[in-house]
């Protein structure tokens, strides 16, 4: 699979931002926010994508634990069931 060319996601710079699904999308959207700035903390269910965006340097924990006082947003992979079958934890 070929990179993707990611364009910088400034908004959330010097905050911190958590990613759930850490899939394509998600480590594309992760990576966008790094180069931004921004402090990204991320988790999945799988623990394999877990150990890749660790691999790649990302920051990951899982947000059940997370302290949400600090965090400026939440980004949800496209994955992720909103609704159906049954909402995610994560969107619960």
């Amino acid at each position: 699979m070929q990179d993707t060319a990611v364009i910088p996601i400034t908004t959330f710079a010097g905050k911190k931002v958590a990613v759930f699904g850490l899939g394509g999308s998600g480590m594309v959207a992760a990576s966008a926010l790094a180069l931004g700035r921004a402090v990204v903390v991320g988790w999945d269910d799988s623990q394999d994508r877990i150990a890749h965006a660790a691999s790649k340097g990302f920051s990951v924990k899982d947000l059940r634990e997370l302290d949400w006082s600090g965090i400026a947003a939440l980004v949800l992979a496209p994955g992720v069931p909103l609704t159906h079958p049954a909402p995610h934890w994560s969107v619960g």
